[in-house]
């Protein structure tokens, strides 16, 4: 406790998301503060950060159903249930968006879609009502509907940060000086950095090739071909 204690109250404040103009301290600085830190919560930080933030690039040659399956294990090596919480927050909404996306693709079969979450098995009973039935449950989901709505990605992916800086931000609070409390402090300050570094050409290329490659995983391109000829 009296690490971080010591660990926590070096850490500089981050403001708001939307009123981050530029990063407190930058990443060198941040991991010579963590070395303070154990081998077995550096090695935890590190799983976290990667479970939370994954390498797009590794999971492009997957299947939705072999990216879930691995992301579900490396998460059971996650001790903090917590944490294992935030993780999967995160992917919930993830899992929702790709939900919205692949329906709006043209998946008919819900048995062709995988997710992670809470929400999954009411998702796929109710694939063709608008909200999944899950206007009750899930107050995300209209703002990420309005979102995709107007096609602008730049905009779909600030939504999701402002849900995720928020329920980091909650944890955060409620676990004072503890090992929760900064990594949800270094969750964060990812998530500022990358807002920061936010590109909105980038962000419309990776949109459309996440929808490109979402067709050829479900082999709706080949349907959707074939329903124009």
């Amino acid at each position: 406790m009296s690490d971080y204690y010591t660990l926590i109250t070096a850490l500089p404040w981050l403001p708001d998301l939307e009123q981050c103009q530029q990063m407190p301290l930058s990443r060198i600085a941040l991991d010579q503060r963590l070395t303070m830190l154990s081998d077995v919560d550096r090695q935890q930080l590190a799983l976290i950060e990667c479970l939370y933030y994954p390498d797009e690039k590794r999971l492009r040659g997957l299947t939705d159903k072999e990216v879930v399956y691995q992301w579900a294990n490396q998460l059971d090596q996650v001790n903090s249930d917590v944490l294992r919480q935030r993780i999967l927050f995160h992917f919930e909404l993830r899992t929702l968006l790709a939900a919205l996306r692949s329906r709006a693709a043209g998946m008919e079969n819900s048995a062709l879609f995988y997710g992670v979450g809470r929400w999954l098995p009411r998702i796929r009973r109710h694939w063709f009502e608008p909200g999944f039935g899950l206007e009750d449950v899930c107050p995300q989901l209209q703002p990420l509907q309005r979102a995709l709505a107007k096609e602008d990605a730049m905009l779909v992916e600030q939504t999701l940060n402002q849900w995720l800086w928020q329920d980091l931000a909650l944890c955060e609070k409620q676990n004072g000086f503890s090992f929760e409390a900064l990594a949800c402090f270094v969750l964060r300050w990812s998530l500022a950095e990358r807002h920061l570094n936010y590109d909105a050409e980038t962000a419309f290329t990776e949109f459309n090739r996440a929808n490109l490659q979402l067709l050829k995983i479900t082999g709706l391109e080949q349907q959707l071909a074939q329903g124009e000829a």
